[in-house]
């Protein structure tokens, strides 16, 4: 049986229009990573999903002159349009505003509280004297404590990552009204107590944090520097999942108590055998997302699996990127900086996107992406090494052999053993999830293919007369191709299925161990369209 692999790509929130970002922050890497395991013939559980709760929405709602699930809904069918236009092949994207939802996130806290592990608390809360109303953290904005940002959120600051306590923002502003008359005011919250399973985490956070990325376990570990808090995860809010606690009814959860236990719920609804992935040992679970969600995916989500002590599979690869910044300034669409992704498909197909942010991914810093370096990655490596070989390949070969496939002779080992190499470099890099690597990797061999071609120049042996020498080289050169389906598949997925469709028997899209001959001497093969167009950099 193969082993199970549960692979989870971060729940963007569900407040405004999508960017490049989100593509390369959590769901293209998972997307890839998730591909390449398949055609591994592993048996995969892919989950992703909109988070729905929280002030995110409610703000945004208040902003549209709309009632708060009106919407979640509209923007829930943007999140899906874009999950379709750039291939990404989640078993099921849900949402987390479901029954299945709530009926999960109440059970959690009902065991929390059995364990002694939930305690109420007076606590003091900003309060908007002119909204009349307890501002919960996306509600309140201010000028970050640790960076002097301006446009602070409440509990965390977009700019330089720190969390903190709203009662030390600076110069706190209602994000509903704009309103400075802010009090802070008594009320009271349940918080779970982090600190009694603290040693626990600590021993789980040394055993995994070294296995994954880099990034995200420096950003844990620092955390594990500073040590665990009892957090509020209750919040004076209309929209969420209410807290299933006399004297609680008017409250909601805190949206990071409810929103990882959304890739639970969103696999209870894509198959009932869910257990077998997120109540087995024995499965790997892969967790995708940008640099800001590592502290509520190291933290917030293992702790309370933890605590619960009912067998709850934990994260083995947290892989995390940091931000991808566009023409040298941050994507947003307050100021139009960005690609945004209900535009994009206009500018250029998936697959050059999915490719070009690959190989720009922000692994080990922030990253600038430019207009200037897309149109080079797609004209170089799509356009030129991989679409130009199998147009030429094709053209050459229909014209002096007709629409088969020339005979072959043995695999030519001199390339073969340049290709393995390559092939190992890939596989590697995608085990680790390393994915500009793997596009170094897969670029070679498409270089090595051209390399290939050039050298031994099947159109001069045609010339001279020599046609089962070039009849050979092309058959080769088909056997490329036929490779290329395969290792590009998991990042350019249109691409891989257009050019396995070149020839007339079908042919499958596993992970290849090494080169080998699949295509027949004599199968038939049709000329294929470009598979990829020039792209002209646009003049402002």
């Amino acid at each position: 049986m193969a082993k199970k692999y549960l692979i989870t790509s971060a729940l963007p929130y569900i407040n405004g229009e999508l960017h490049i970002g989100h593509l390369v922050g959590c769901w293209l890497p998972s997307d890839v990573y998730a591909r390449f395991c398949r055609a591994m013939g592993r048996d995969v559980l892919y989950i992703g999903g909109a988070d729905e709760h929280g002030t995110p929405a409610m703000v945004g709602a208040w902003k549209e002159n709309m009632p708060v699930l009106e919407y979640t809904n509209k923007y829930y069918e943007k999140h899906l349009r874009a999950v379709s236009d750039f291939n990404l092949s989640f078993d099921l994207y849900g949402r987390t505003h479901t029954e299945l939802q709530e009926k999960l996130i109440h059970d959690l806290f009902k065991r929390l509280e059995e364990r002694g592990l939930i305690e109420e608390r007076e606590t003091v809360q900003p309060f908007s004297v002119d909204d009349d109303m307890f501002l919960a953290d996306r509600q309140l904005e201010g000028t970050c404590p640790k960076c002097g940002y301006e446009k602070a959120r409440g509990d965390q600051c977009d700019n330089c990552s720190a969390t903190y306590e709203a009662d030390e923002l600076i110069n706190p502003r209602s994000a509903i009204s704009g309103s400075t008359n802010i009090e802070m005011r008594k009320t009271k919250n349940l918080f779970f107590m982090a600190s009694k399973i603290e040693g626990d985490w600590r021993k789980w956070l040394l055993q995994h944090a070294p296995k994954w990325s880099k990034t995200a376990s420096a950003i844990a570990m620092g955390w594990a520097n500073e040590g665990l808090h009892d957090t509020s995860i209750t919040r004076d809010l209309k929209w969420g999942i209410p807290v299933n606690k006399p004297g609680y009814e008017n409250k909601v959860f805190y949206v990071w108590f409810d929103a990882p236990w959304g890739y639970v719920s969103i696999s209870q609804a894509a198959t009932k055998d869910w257990e077998s992935w997120w109540k087995n040992p024995d499965c790997f679970y892969a967790q995708f997302m940008g640099k800001d969600n590592v502290k509520f995916h190291s933290v917030f989500f293992p702790e309370q699996q933890l605590a619960m002590n009912d067998n709850w599979k934990t994260v083995d690869l947290l892989k995390a990127v940091n931000f991808l910044n566009f023409e040298g300034g941050k994507v947003a669409k307050s100021t139009g900086n960005g690609i945004f992704l209900d535009n994009a498909l206009n500018i250029a197909p998936s697959d050059c996107w999915r490719y070009a942010l690959m190989a720009s991914a922000p692994e080990t810093d922030d990253t600038d992406f430019t207009m200037a370096r897309f149109v080079d990655i797609v004209n170089k490596d799509l356009n030129g090494l991989l679409g130009n070989f199998v147009s030429r390949v094709c053209k050459l070969s229909a014209k002096n052999f007709g629409e088969i496939v020339p005979n072959g002779t043995e695999i030519d080992s001199e390339l073969a053993n340049k290709i393995n190499e390559k092939i190992e470099e890939l596989t590697n890099a995608m085990e680790k999830c390393e994915f500009r690597k793997s596009i170094v990797a897969l670029r070679e061999i498409y270089g090595l293919a051209n390399e290939y071609m050039t050298i031994k120049e099947p159109w001069v042996l045609v010339k001279n007369g020599d046609l089962n020498g070039a009849g050979a080289v092309l058959n080769e050169c088909f056997q490329l191709i036929d490779l290329f389906a395969r290792v590009s598949s998991p990042f350019i997925p249109d691409a891989a299925a257009k050019i396995q469709n070149i020839f007339a028997n079908e042919h499958d899209l596993s992970w290849p161990t090494k080169y080998e001959h699949r295509i027949s001497n004599g199968e038939g093969f049709t000329v294929p369209e470009n598979l990829f167009n020039r792209l002209e950099l646009q003049e402002d």
